[in-house]
């Protein structure tokens, strides 16, 4: 197994002063959020040489209400934006020799389908359309990921945060609908937290399609200050035979995310993390 960070969790960090946090910790990899105007490929594969890292994954990103990052759509203008923002995604994600790129189905903090009233039955009718749409949407971006040989590593995320994929049964099916070679599995182990019985079952259910696995603690901190049973789902790994990444994504102890990452009195807790999450990780693979 190899290590990575996504980036995403640093804000608007320069690339670089990350690109030294991983070494100094000794890091494989990055998982590079997915905003190519942000990160010029010649910048990254330069620093990618330098610092004696590369690209393990692109994380898509599928901020809602994002006028063009929902795959699952009913509005075709918005739909077809963010397809066009994933067949990019794509190709930059080949340009730097990354092997996937990170998809999320139906856009972040979208928690009900679009237009929805009270009825149980217009929930799961519009329900069903979108999954419907997220489905022809990356059977579009799959002729793309083909030709250029990179998966999509389609992500459950837990039911507070979207709606549509949740956990590895829903990814599983969703993955039969799509009928791609390219259709992958990533697992996190924050969302496992919350919606999986099980998260080493679930990780043997993934089995071979499995090719991302983001990592934080049950409260989404650090390897180890939460309940998550991590020897359990290294165990896991090892009996699929997992030879991926482990995505480290811990982040401080506030509701927002994207608002944590940029607060000055938190920012000592970027290396803490990366220290303590690849030590902790390491010392449980050693021990399996």
């Amino acid at each position: 197994m190899k290590f990575a960070i996504s980036n995403w969790i640093y804000g608007d960090e320069p690339l670089e002063v990350t690109f030294k946090r991983l070494q100094r910790y000794g890091y494989d990899g990055i998982e590079i959020r997915g905003e190519p105007s942000f990160y010029p490929a010649d910048e990254v594969k330069a620093l990618c040489r330098k610092y004696g890292i590369t690209v393990t994954s692109v994380a898509g990103m599928y901020e809602w209400p994002n006028p063009d990052r929902d795959l699952a759509n009913p509005d075709p203008r918005v739909r077809h934006a963010a397809v066009d923002y994933l067949i990019g995604a794509v190709e930059w994600a080949a340009e730097l020799s990354a092997p996937m790129v990170v998809v999320v189905p139906s856009a972040v903090s979208k928690t009900s389908p679009v237009g929805v009233g009270d009825s149980p039955e217009d929930w799961e009718q519009r329900k069903q359309h979108e999954w419907a749409l997220a489905v022809e949407s990356l059977q579009e971006v799959s002729k793309t990921a083909e030709r250029e040989g990179i998966w999509l590593a389609i992500e459950p995320i837990n039911r507070y945060e979207t709606f549509l994929v949740n956990n590895v049964e829903q990814v599983l099916k969703m993955i039969g609908e799509i009928n791609s070679s390219t259709a992958k599995i990533l697992l996190d182990t924050f969302h496992m937290n919350i919606e999986e019985v099980g998260p080493a079952e679930a990780v043997k259910k993934a089995g071979s399609k499995l090719v991302n696995v983001q990592i934080a603690d049950s409260n989404r901190q650090a390897v180890g200050q939460g309940h998550t049973n991590f020897p359990r789902i290294i165990h896991a790994l090892k009996e699929i035979n997992y030879q991926y990444a482990l995505t480290l994504e811990p982040l401080p102890p506030l509701p927002n995310p994207y608002f944590a990452i940029r607060m000055p009195g938190l920012q000592g807790l970027r290396d803490e993390y990366a220290e303590v999450c690849i030590t902790r990780l390491k010392e449980y693979i050693e021990r399996d």
